[in-house]
């Protein structure tokens, strides 16, 4: 949902508009550095898949996947964006969320394809990810900021853990409204 505000901005009344072009450039971006990083693919753990491209759609989704439809043993990586308002005060920025969720069978938590990793395959997962993430500079103004990192269960056998990454962008579609 795209939020309207009514704002003035130098003595002219305009209609903000969050930006959604950020929403597929982060997408696009964040999937394709997923699909480049060797650890992350190892980390997935998806021997159906031979080239890390094939991924794509299988193990890793520019939607949320609902994992009560899933019925195989393995782990998933959702990626969604939001642009929930803009800065409060500024009609110029808005302020872009990125939600990641890794999603695994219970009987595929543990990392039994990477030697000396102890950490479930959840946390392993989010930990690379923080580490390619968490500063990054390639979205909007200013580095990426991970906001939250939770973990838990969708049901008896799917364990999640959810990454909030925000960031900030330019709201360039200021538009001047005809009184």
């Amino acid at each position: 949902r795209i939020q309207f505000v009514l704002s003035y901005y130098k003595n002219r009344k305009v209609v903000l508009m969050a930006n959604s072009s950020i929403i597929g450039k982060i997408k696009r971006k964040i999937i394709r550095d997923f699909i480049r990083d060797s650890e992350i693919v190892s980390a997935i753990n998806n021997t159906e898949c031979s080239e890390p491209e094939e991924l794509i759609n299988t193990s890793i989704f520019n939607f949320n996947q609902n994992p009560f439809t899933i019925n195989k043993v393995g782990t998933f990586i959702t990626i969604q964006v939001h642009i929930p308002s803009v800065i409060s005060g500024s009609p110029v920025y808005v302020k872009p969320t990125l939600e990641i969720w890794i999603i695994s069978h219970e009987r595929h938590m543990y990392v039994d394809n990477v030697p000396k990793i102890t950490e479930n395959r959840n946390d392993y997962i989010s930990r690379l990810i923080d580490e390619k993430i968490n500063g990054e500079s390639s979205f909007g103004i200013g580095k990426v900021v991970l906001e939250s990192n939770i973990e838990g269960s969708f049901q008896m056998d799917f364990l999640y853990r959810k990454m909030v990454f925000s960031c900030i962008d330019i709201n360039d579609s200021l538009c001047d409204l005809k009184d």
